[in-house]
């Protein structure tokens, strides 16, 4: 079940009130963990079966004292992972010392490391046994007996680089299409017995990442560690669907053999002084924590020594500064990188080609055997589990699609996974049952079925390919006659397949059909297509919700109390009875985590500003419902201690006047992020006028935009609104490192430019979930000529209240104006 799917079920079993959910058989620790229902803080903190934070009073959550359901021991235990299979070469760090004797040949090495722009994760080291692999008779290896010189690596000969390169791409050739290795120079020009640590094999298109694997960890002749790491990058890469066989000649592949590891023995700051850019790779493992990253990295995204540290750590999953701790391991190696393109004197044999699983007269059978089957299963009778005279097969994707003959929209029931793929027959049949209970609920018959109210078409999806984003696409080896694209954009996505259109046509009715907000990160993917339809578009876009009138609330009783008495005297505490002079301020900025954590600071900001009649709160958009830039549509906003009115003829304004942004009551059910400041705002200025937007994603360009249709829109209100961005800062770093990245990002916004706030934040990896917010609002300000001073009003942690600073979340309260 793909993760994704297994975080929609969650957040459904949420919505319906189920206090304890969980995702399991993924590497998910944060919804793997209990929280509080009543403060929604961690009270047991889950790694597989590894406990790491245990805030338990008893059966009552050590941060507010809510009674947690279930019996609790004192401590956590230890149990740990024992009962996971485990590799343990994953939890070696390389040895260090070169080895006088090189490995049999029949020996496998098998140690690998996880890599961030370079190299896969939670790979095993060597193809799995059961797995067909391609006959290497034809480039074989010797024993060595002797250390190979590092001089020996970084000096290369030309005609050595060249072939090890065609070696590594006649092994990658070879695995994708199954077939025997032809290496026309076995003995790589003298290379081929030379002793390394490793090597990567990495292949990419037109500049973008395609796949990169490789091994590492014990000495290795050359030969042997390219033909695990050609092998493993052509279809192992499990972050990416495998490499097609119409991809080859359009990639670009280079191989980095490793060498001369050496331990840091360095301490704190002076490890910076031991990583050298341009020569050195980096491995970090602390605990069951481990990262790598390859020479050429740093290189590629300009790094110094400091910010290649801090890379490897978050690729770990550390905070970025635990390469400064003494119990953190560090490696340097380097790296002979060489090749770009693939092997020029490759020549793709007639039948290198992605072959279709049915043949067409199979593929024209599907749509009347599933109708006759949902027909079946609609009517009890007994369906059929397998299509006859039909070949099977693992495909990429099965749609089923039902037209409803008096031309409502479409559904399509789909089943998809790039990797590793699905069973043809078995997901047709499951596809079957689903849409018999989805035509079932809408009172459909079998009758009806067989009399044809509702064409059954069947669309197979195989062999995907990347194919770059919207816009930097990469068409090459796309036919339309018989390949689909398919465009992503974070939860929208459109697949169309089409023959008689050009591959530019089809991206761009692919791309419109998945609303695409963000070109330069919308992916873009192709699949061999067999579909008893000539052409079909499905598109997976979220709908706009009208709603109700009143907005209920959604959080209370978890991001602040539900009960009317209780929240009232935490409002009393939270504000206090000073009363500052009122300040004049177009805009400020309030943290939105759980009130016991951050309405203090919440508290502070508000009460020090003049409240108009109107307020425009801008907050980002934390779950996957609704459309990606949403404002509320209702006409007023429910919690425990009141109401507050909404505005919804602005709210229509600002549709009208900022492209992209759609009304819809779906993105707002659940978010917190303009809910935890309405008791404050209601407190303060219980007759003001709360528009709420709700912020997915987006890029620079498209918050000018959004900034230039409110700075519009307010220029043509009688009073201007006050603009609050509700934002927290870095979540869940040590304390010291959450303060230190959140005083980077609070400088930046006290430059009163908001594409460097914006930058700053992308580039130091800071969690700030109101960025896009923040950037807005900024721009507008300047839009307006009103952006000219800024004041902090206070910053704190989570720590501050519940005093564990192993893991906080940073707030911080702003004026800006």
């Amino acid at each position: 079940t793909p993760h994704q799917t297994l975080l929609a079920a969650r957040e459904t079993a949420r919505r319906q009130g189920v206090k304890y959910v969980y995702v399991g058989n993924v590497d998910d620790q944060r919804h793997q963990s209990t929280y509080c229902p009543a403060c929604n803080q961690v009270v047991i903190e889950r790694n597989w079966y590894e406990l790491g934070q245990y805030h338990l009073q008893g059966n009552r959550c050590g941060h507010c004292g809510h009674e947690i359901a279930g019996r609790f021991a004192d401590r956590p235990g230890d149990w740990g992972r024992k009962r996971q299979p485990i590799r343990i070469s994953q939890f070696a760090l390389p040895v260090v010392s070169l080895s006088t004797k090189a490995p049999a040949p029949s020996e496998q090495p098998t140690a690998a490391a996880p890599s961030a722009l370079a190299a896969s994760t939670n790979q095993p080291n060597s193809a799995t046994a059961n797995q067909p692999t391609a006959k290497d008779n034809h480039m074989t290896t010797s024993t060595a007996t002797a250390t190979t010189s590092p001089n020996a690596l970084a000096n290369l000969t030309p005609a050595q680089e060249t072939a090890i390169h065609r070696a590594a791409c006649e092994l990658m050739a070879a695995q994708i299409n199954r077939r025997s290795i032809h290496v026309p120079d076995h003995d790589l020009s003298g290379s081929a017995n030379l002793m390394v640590m490793g090597a990567f094999v990495t292949a990419k298109r037109r500049g973008r990442l395609r796949a990169c694997c490789g091994s590492l960890g014990q000495p290795m002749t050359v030969a042997q560690a390219i033909k695990q790491a050609a092998r493993r990058t052509a279809t192992e890469d499990s972050r990416m669907p495998p490499i097609s066989a119409t991809e080859l000649k359009h990639l670009d592949v280079d191989v980095t053999l490793l060498f001369n590891f050496q331990p840091v023995t360095q301490r704190g700051e002076d490890r910076i002084r031991a990583v050298e850019i341009g020569r050195h790779g980096l491995q970090i493992r602390r605990d069951n924590a481990a990262g790598l990253l390859l020479p050429s990295v740093a290189i590629e995204h300009e790094l110094d020594s400091e910010a290649f540290l801090q890379m490897v750590c978050r690729k770990a999953g550390l905070p970025t500064t635990a390469w400064r701790d003494d119990r953190t391991q560090l490696v340097t190696f380097e790296g002979r990188m060489f090749g770009h393109g693939f092997d020029p004197h490759w020549t793709q044999p007639k039948d290198f080609t992605a072959k279709p699983l049915l043949k067409p007269e199979e593929v024209a059978t599907l749509g009347p055997h599933c109708q006759a089957n949902i027909a079946a299963l609609l009517s009890g009778a007994t369906p059929s589990y397998y299509v006859p005279n039909c070949g099977d097969g693992k495909v990429s994707g099965v749609v089923l699609s039902l037209f409803d003959a008096s031309g409502g929209q479409p559904e399509h029931l789909i089943q998809f996974a790039m990797r590793p793929g699905v069973p043809m027959q078995s997901t047709l049949f499951a596809l079957c049952e689903a849409a018999a209970r989805t035509l079932r609920g809408r009172n459909v018959s079998a009758a009806d079925v067989t009399a044809g109210k509702f064409a059954v078409e069947v669309t197979l999806l195989m062999d995907p390919t990347m194919n770059g984003t919207v816009a930097e696409p990469d068409l090459r080896g796309v036919e339309s006659r018989d390949r689909a694209l398919f465009v992503v954009d974070n939860n929208r996505s459109c697949w169309v397949f089409d023959p008689s259109k050009s591959p530019d046509d089809v991206l761009a009715a692919a791309t419109a059909g998945a609303q695409v907000m963000n070109t330069e990160s919308a992916a873009v993917f192709s699949c061999l297509t067999q579909s008893t339809r000539s052409a079909i578009t499905i598109e997976n876009v979220p709908r706009p919700v009208v709603g109700n009138d009143a907005r209920p609330a959604a959080v209370a009783g978890t991001f602040y109390p539900g009960d009317a008495a209780e929240l009232n005297r935490m409002l009393d505490d939270l504000l206090g009875s000073d009363q500052p002079a009122k300040e004049s301020w177009p805009a400020v900025m309030t943290p939105h985590a759980g009130l016991i954590y951050s309405g203090r600071l919440a508290a502070d900001v508000l009460k020090r500003v003049e409240i108009p009649e109107t307020v425009i709160v801008i907050g980002p958009k934390h779950t996957r419902l609704g459309v990606e830039w949403a404002v509320a549509p209702h006409r007023v906003w429910k919690f425990p201690t009141g109401e507050l009115a909404a505005d919804p003829e602005l709210a229509a304004r600002l549709v009208a006047k900022i492209p992209g942004l759609t009304l819809d009551a779906a993105a707002h059910q659940q978010e917190h992020a303009i809910e935890v400041e309405l008791p404050i705002l209601h407190r303060l200025a219980p007759h003001a006028k709360v528009v709420g937007i709700a912020i997915g994603g987006g890029n620079w360009e498209r918050c000018q935009q959004f900034a230039r249709g409110l700075a519009e829109v307010i220029r043509e209100l009688p009073r201007p609104p006050l603009l609050v961005i509700s934002s927290d800062m870095n979540h869940f770093a040590r304390d010291d490192e959450n303060r230190r990245l959140d005083e980077i990002a609070l400088a930046a916004f006290e430059t009163l430019d908001p594409r460097t706030l914006l930058d700053t934040v992308t580039k130091n990896a800071i969690s700030m979930c109101g960025v896009l917010p923040a950037t807005i609002v900024l721009e507008t300000l300047r839009e307006l000529g009103q952006l000219g001073r800024s004041q902090r009003v206070g910053y704190a942690t989570s720590a501050d209240v519940t005093g564990d600073k192993s893991r906080v979340v940073g707030y911080a309260g702003m004026l800006v104006g």
